[in-house]
C-alpha cells in the first residue's frame, strides 16, 4: 500500500475537565462555541461533550465520574493528567485495515516506540446510538504506554464515523459565534530527555512532510504538526473567519488564525 493512502487524518483533540466543569460547560462556551452532546464511554469511567468543527475535527471535553474507584482512575491512560488542559490528540484513517501500514512504518523506524494492535472501545450517545471504535496507542520498547500527547493515538471507527462526529448531518452544531472553523496546527512540546526518537517516529507516521488531512478535505488551515523541546504540553491553533484568540476554560487559550481564502 502506498504511503499516500495512509495520510494521517486529524480526528480530535482531548481536553480533560472535572465532572463538575463538564456539567456546567455551557457557562464557559456560551457565546463562543456551540456544544454537541457526547455520552458515556463503554468502561463507565468517563463521559464527554463535543465541539464540532466544519472541517470534521472536534474537541472532546472529557471527565471522569466523581464516584468511580480511585484506583481505576489511576490506572486509566488519562487518569493522572491535569484537568483544564489539552491532554491528548488522535488521528484516524479511512479504514482500520490501513493501520497496519502505519504500525509497520513506525516499527521499522526503530525510534523506540511502536503502536499497539487496535483495542476495542466505544460509547453510547444520549439517543441510544451505540458507537464502536478501536484505539491504537503508542508504547515504548518495554510495552509501556507513552505519556499521553507526545505522540498521537489512533481512533479507528467500527461504526460509521458520521454517527460519532455528525459534522455534516448536523451542520448547525459546527457554527460557532467566534467564527472558528477548524484546527490549523498542532504543536507538541516534549521534554528534552524523552527516551524515544520522536522526530523519527513522526517522520514514519507521516511518511514525509508533517502535514495531516482533515475529514472534510478542507485546506483552509495550515494542517501542520510541529515538535518543540523547550516545554511540555500540546498547543493547538484554530483557524476561523478572523484572527484573534479564544479562552475556552480559565487559562486554556487558543490562538485563531484567519482561514485561507
Amino acid at each position: 500500500m502506498s504511503s499516500h493512502t495512509t495520510a494521517p487524518i486529524l480526528d480530535h483533540i482531548v481536553i480533560l475537565v472535572s465532572h463538575k466543569t463538564l456539567l456546567g460547560i455551557s457557562e464557559y462556551t456560551n457565546g463562543q462555541f456551540t456544544l454537541a452532546q457526547g455520552g458515556t464511554h463503554a468502561d463507565g469511567l468517563t463521559t464527554n461533550k463535543l465541539i464540532l468543527f466544519p472541517d470534521g475535527v472536534y474537541l472532546e471535553l472529557i471527565a471522569f465520574f466523581d464516584d468511580i474507584d480511585p484506583e481505576k482512575r489511576h490506572q486509566h491512560r488519562w487518569g493522572n493528567e491535569k484537568e483544564g488542559t489539552i491532554i491528548d490528540w488522535a488521528f484516524t484513517l479511512p479504514s482500520e485495515s490501513d493501520f497496519s501500514t502505519i504500525q509497520d512504518r513506525v516499527q521499522d523506524a526503530a525510534a523506540g516506540v511502536s503502536y499497539t494492535n487496535p483495542i476495542s472501545g466505544g460509547r453510547t450517545k444520549p439517543d441510544g446510538t451505540v458507537l464502536k471504535w478501536a484505539i491504537g496507542a503508542p508504547v515504548d520498547d518495554q510495552g509501556n504506554l507513552v505519556d499521553p500527547g507526545l505522540l498521537p493515538f489512533w481512533c479507528l471507527d467500527r461504526t460509521p464515523r458520521a454517527d460519532r462526529v455528525p459534522y455534516e448531518t448536523e451542520a448547525h452544531l459546527t457554527r460557532h459565534p467566534n467564527g472558528v472553523r477548524g484546527v490549523s496546527s498542532v504543536l507538541i512540546q516534549a521534554p528534552e530527555d524523552a527516551d524515544m526518537k520522536l522526530e523519527e517516529a513522526y517522520d514514519a507516521i507521516f511518511g514525509g512532510v508533517w502535514k495531516y488531512e482533515v475529514p472534510s478535505g478542507s485546506t483552509f488551515g495550515r494542517n501542520v504538526v510541529s515538535l518543540s523541546r523547550d516545554n511540555v504540553g500540546i498547543q493547538v491553533v484554530f483557524h476561523g473567519s478572523k484572527s484573534g484568540y479564544v479562552e475556552l476554560l480559565p487559562g486554556l487559550v487558543f490562538d485563531i488564525a484567519e482561514s485561507a481564502k
